[in-house]
């Protein structure tokens, strides 16, 4: 009886076991598609974010041909677009509609010059429409201000199938969907796939990729052969196992003194293992305690005039070398698993902001912004680890770069060192866009970022590390456009002292 009851709880434990592994095996399968759809779809993201850039060039490179003499050079651009549309196939068609005729005319036949027309009436400038053709093509429009007014307008017919297309294989089972963002109509997501907007201003589209295989993939039968096969011998082993046991259980309860027997041995045995080790531990501190007496020793043999100068001095440097090395290496073993305390030294704010202003001097020189410190002569010092502050001040510098980038006015970027009262004040000035109410409220938050490749880490790290020399750090909009941050720090006493005597 007993033995029929431990057969059927190990067949239900064998049928959950399998059940379990179908379960396993489905839930794998599903998280490996998922995790191959979305990296298949962060590469074509990024590919079709370079193709839409490209659009960009082009529209500007035939817009600057265009405007080169008045009027449009016809051929020449028709080679240009000949040239554009051979090597890239996406791009099925170029044309230039002359908008002062009436009704406006195409001059190189490929596209609709009344909706080329249509969409340029509504460009602001020289900014860019983009509206969706039948047959799944794109159209890109581009006014060319020859004279001010723009009766040129530029037009690229995309096909979004090969604008899409993907130089890399896709999962099985994997479609591609890339379509217009229309404002005010909402886009549906279908669940369980990849969608994401494809980083252009101009040129507003967005990526989804679906697939068709099952959410919950069946297990193939080899998998269901090798699974049960696996778990019908581990029943097996389980059920000689248990029998074994009962057997030796039996067989204790009969020779109970040969039970306690073999525990009293057991005990011995510890015992005698217990005062084994003891001796080595013994037998290893005597010589180790040795090798450094003896090292010190022979340091003190050295000093006496009839010693053997070489041979004990390259001896017990030797055994002293072998120590000291053994202690240094516990050493940095310590110091790498505790924290390590920063090397608060004396710190110029001035001369600091300089040493920034000349890592991001390229930077800004590349991008077209004026990067400089601006004192009142003050020269505040303070306590702080160099290198951790200056990385704060680099990160600011860095984010006021990348704020005023792109920008039509006029791009700088100042670092003001100065003093308020017993504090020293570094504040970072732009003249970007300014922070948002949303991003004023989470701006210091981790993981809270505001740019499309941002981490939201680096201002969360410089809020702790000011902190930790007993500063703040502060955000806000100035009154004349763009933001500042400024970090506040505790003035070295005697300096602060000093200035209030004089």
């Amino acid at each position: 009886m007993q033995r029929r009851s431990r057969r059927a709880a190990i067949l239900v434990a064998g049928l959950v076991a399998f059940g379990l592994a179908c379960a396993a095996y489905s839930l794998n399968r599903r998280s490996n598609d998922a995790a191959a759809l979305e990296e298949a779809g962060r590469t074509l993201h990024r590919l079709i974010s370079q193709r839409v850039d490209q659009h960009d060039a082009h529209l500007t490179s035939l817009s600057a041909l265009v405007q080169a003499a008045e009027p449009a050079p016809v051929a020449t651009v028709e080679q240009v677009a000949a040239s554009i549309v051979r090597f890239y196939p996406r791009i099925v068609g170029i044309d230039v509609v002359d908008l002062g005729l009436s009704p406006p005319r195409s001059l190189l036949d490929a596209a609709d010059p009344a909706i080329v027309a249509e969409e340029a009436r509504q460009a602001v400038g020289s900014n860019l429409r983009t509206r969706a053709l039948d047959g799944d093509k794109l159209l890109l429009v581009k006014r060319a201000l020859t004279d001010g007014v723009g009766h040129y307008a530029l037009a690229l017919v995309i096909d979004m199938n090969r604008l899409s297309a993907s130089d890399m294989p896709l999962p099985e089972g994997a479609q591609v969907q890339l379509q217009l963002i229309e404002q005010g109509r909402a886009v549906n997501e279908p669940a369980g796939a990849f969608s994401a907007d494809i980083a252009s201003r101009t040129q507003p589209l967005r990526l989804t990729l679906t697939t068709s295989a099952p959410n919950w993939p069946l297990p193939p039968l080899g998998f269901l052969a090798l699974a049960g096969l696996v778990i019908a011998l581990a029943a097996l082993l389980v059920d000689r196992l248990l029998a074994a046991r009962s057997a030796a259980q039996e067989a204790a309860r009969k020779a109970v003194l040969a039970e306690q027997d073999a525990r009293l041995a057991h005990a011995g045995r510890v015992n005698a293992m217990g005062e084994l080790a003891s001796g080595i531990a013994h037998e290893l501190t005597q010589p180790l305690t040795a090798i450094l007496g003896q090292a010190q020793a022979g340091r003190r043999l050295l000093a006496q005039p009839d010693a053997d100068q070489a041979v004990l001095a390259g001896a017990f440097e030797a055994i002293a070398r072998n120590a000291r090395r053994a202690g240094d290496i516990l050493g940095r073993l310590r110091a790498w698993i505790s924290k390590s305390e920063p090397a608060i030294e004396t710190v110029d704010l001035t001369e600091l902001a300089g040493e920034v202003v000349h890592l991001l001097a390229a930077t800004a020189q590349s991008a077209g912004t004026t990067l400089r410190v601006v004192g009142d002569g003050s020269r505040p010092l303070v306590r702080a680890d160099r290198v951790q502050l200056e990385q704060v001040v680099f990160n600011l510098a860095r984010n006021g770069l990348e704020a005023v980038e792109g920008r039509d006015a006029e791009r700088s970027v100042i670092i003001e060192v100065g003093t308020q009262g017993g504090d020293a004040v570094l504040a970072v000035r732009d003249s970007g866009p300014g922070l948002s109410p949303e991003a004023q409220v989470r701006l210091f938050e981790p993981f809270f970022t505001t740019k499309p490749a941002g981490l939201g880490l680096g201002l969360a790290l410089c809020v702790r590390l000011v902190e930790r020399f007993d500063g703040t750090l502060a955000a806000e909009n100035a009154p004349g456009g763009g933001a500042v941050f400024s970090v506040r720090l505790p003035r070295i006493a005697d300096q602060s002292q000093r200035e209030a005597a004089e």
